[in-house]
């Protein structure tokens, strides 16, 4: 999805993410056997922001989490974390992987219950699919919500499981529109797109302009997003309203699959094997005229080529048919039960949820809140830069995985095995007709129901 700003994220790390993402199912099979560990004894509730600490800390804290798409932030985490350790006679060790290798390494430490105390996950379930191994941290979450207005459903949904908050929902990442205002205007849309349907009827020009769009039609974490922000846009989803049952085979759903595979008619064929570095990458070559994505591109064009990014615009996620809604990524922070430092994690926690401010200004606008009372304009960066005004509604539009039914194990197994990719790609490259790419979706949406009944 993003090339990490720095420019580190290169064809070794693409490879990496593809073999986690082949390994997520082997995660989802591992969750479903999971045996409930001995629930570690909390430390002594304590205020969000509150200085003084419960008891008496010391060791170390360990922390696995995502490298972070934008530099800056883990240059910033690293010296809070630090400068929070010496306060607190702890130290913090942060070791940072990509973020596709997050399932097959939480999966690990799972089984063999060692390894990190924190566990900064990103977007693929940790708080359902590792419920029975992560602590109850329901009195810290809550005192946060409590203290900064709730949390956004997407957020409640994501780290709240069977009543108990088991992670804390740490940001969104939402998909709004990245475009070229050269390219659109020359097509008749100085604003840009602001419809699906603007992108199919403008497809064709855009591409004889030697200017198309680009998303990807692969297993990548971009085109998940994508797609079921195209699906929901139009109406469908994967599963019924209450989670149970397969909602697939539907009118709607035939009419995004349509939808998708006229558009691959006029987008380059490489977008079949794309990572999900690769349609950032298309935008800061002045190829693509348009891409679905977090800012982290508009971020990298900023910094490396200034007159470039003059020309380059971002509007909320598309409107659809029936909706104007995207899906989203997150990251979300849990502590492990088998954790040698329960307390100091817990301590931890509490004492960074108050540092938002802080947190938005070093991911440059790319960390969002799940916290409602966070989203006061002017929030910081985004409120202060016109191009990205936008964006500070668009919590509005974001939904979690499995929309509309609750984000169930269900939902995040589908994610994790790319049933939706799959069956866009599968029907967009003629691999399997219409009814054939519903049907296998379908046989795999209740497959994954039954894996977690």
């Amino acid at each position: 999805m993003d090339d990490r700003l720095s420019g580190k994220l290169n064809r070794r790390t693409l490879l990496k993410g593809a073999a986690a993402a082949a390994a997520a199912p082997v995660l989802a099979a591992c969750v479903g056997s999971q045996t409930t560990a001995p629930s570690a004894t909390p430390a002594a509730s304590v205020a969000v922001g509150a200085s003084a600490t419960p008891k008496k800390l010391s060791g170390t804290l360990n922390i696995l989490q995502w490298s972070h798409f934008v530099p800056d932030y883990d240059t910033y985490l690293d010296k809070w974390a630090a400068d929070w350790g010496a306060k607190n006679g702890v130290t913090v060790k942060i070791d940072r992987v990509p973020q596709a290798d997050l399932p097959a390494r939480a999966a690990a430490e799972a089984a063999a219950k060692s390894g990190h105390d924190l566990f900064g996950h990103w977007s693929q379930g940790f708080s359902a699919l590792f419920e029975d191994n992560l602590v109850d941290i329901s009195d810290i979450v809550d005192g946060a919500a409590n203290k900064y207005g709730g949390f956004i459903p997407a957020g409640e949904a994501i780290g709240k499981i069977n009543g108990k908050w088991r992670s804390y929902p740490n940001f969104f990442i939402p998909f709004p529109s990245l475009w070229r205002k050269d390219a659109w205007t020359a097509v008749g849309l100085p604003n840009g797109p602001q419809k699906w349907s603007d992108l199919l009827d403008n497809a064709q020009k855009l591409q004889a302009n030697g200017t198309p769009i680009g998303t990807a039609y692969s297993q990548t974490s971009d085109a998940e997003q994508t797609w079921r922000s195209l699906l929901w846009s139009y109406g469908a989803g994967e599963f019924t309203p209450d989670g149970k049952g397969v909602a697939i085979d539907s009118p709607e759903t035939r009419a995004a699959l349509q939808f998708a595979k006229d558009l691959l008619k006029f987008q380059d064929p490489a977008v079949l094997s794309w990572g999900d570095v690769d349609n950032n990458t298309c935008l800061q070559s002045k190829r693509c005229s348009w891409i679905y994505n977090p800012i982290s591109a508009y971020r990298t064009i900023e910094t490396q080529d200034p007159e470039l990014i003059k020309n380059v615009f971002v509007n909320l996620p598309l409107t659809g048919p029936k909706a104007q809604i995207c899906s989203i990524q997150w990251e979300c922070y849990g502590i492990w039960q088998f954790s040698k430092n329960v307390d100091a994690a817990r301590q931890f926690l509490t004492d960074y949820i108050p540092e938002f401010p802080g947190q938005a200004v070093a991911s440059k606008g790319y960390n969002n809140p799940f916290l409602k009372g966070r989203l006061t304009k002017p929030m910081p960066v985004l409120g202060t830069d016109p191009k990205l005004q936008a964006l500070q509604d668009v919590a509005n539009y974001v939904r979690s995985i499995g929309y509309p039914a609750p984000a169930t194990k269900a939902a995040f197994d589908s994610l994790n095995t790319h049933i939706v990719t799959d069956m866009f790609t599968n029907y967009a490259t003629n691999k399997k007709s219409l009814d054939d790419s519903i049907a296998d979706a379908a046989k795999r949406l209740k497959d994954s129901i039954a894996k977690f009944a």
